[in-house]
């Protein structure tokens, strides 16, 4: 099911816990593309049911690869296994409207730029970028059958995701000696 305004993601499921979480990603990329424009735009992420386009020049992201790349790490607390996994992560950023174009060039040009790396630093997050696609048109016919301007780049990041696993440990091991030619008598 693709979440959406009227059916949002269950975060109560059983299962495993990965941070940082898409929600995450999606916000720290957010707020630096946020901070490079030199104007206020609407930014969502892609794939919402329910939700019609913005008026006006606005951006989508979404989340269109995940590829592993290196083996897993891993560490232990008193209580858990940490398993790590360094993973590629590629994000469409989409610009529609006028001036798009222009939108998503100063996207691709700063993911590589010490802009990039700080804000992302700043999050918090084990998140890095990496490099770019090269930028293109996308053909985009709005609700009144017209065509818009729609360019897009994705952009390419290195996520360290972690979960973490219930382990037991042995904190004190008690070791007894026999006799075993005693207890366990030999046959003749």
């Amino acid at each position: 099911m693709v979440q959406g305004s009227s059916n949002p993601p269950d975060i109560t499921a059983p299962g495993l816990l990965v941070t940082p979480s898409e929600k995450d990603i999606y916000t720290a990329v957010k707020a630096w593309i946020t901070s490079i424009l030199p104007f206020s735009i609407t930014i969502r992420q892609g794939q919402q049911n329910d939700v019609a386009a913005p008026i006006g020049p606005f951006m989508l992201m979404t989340i269109i690869d995940r590829e592993r790349i290196a083996t897993n790490g891993w560490f232990y607390t008193n209580t858990e296994r940490v398993v790590v996994e360094q993973t590629q992560i590629s994000m469409q950023i989409s610009a529609f409207g006028k001036g798009s174009g222009n939108l998503i060039q100063s996207v691709l040009m700063l993911w590589r730029d010490m802009s990039a790396v700080d804000a992302l630093a700043a999050s918090g997050l084990p998140i890095a970028p990496l490099h770019t696609s090269a930028i293109r048109q996308l053909g985009f016919i709005n609700a009144e059958k017209n065509y818009e301007d729609c360019w897009s780049v994705d952009l390419i990041l290195q996520a360290n995701i972690t979960t973490r696993i219930p382990q037991q440990f042995a904190g004190k091991l008690t070791i007894d000696t026999l006799e075993v030619d005693t207890t366990y008598p030999p046959k003749e």
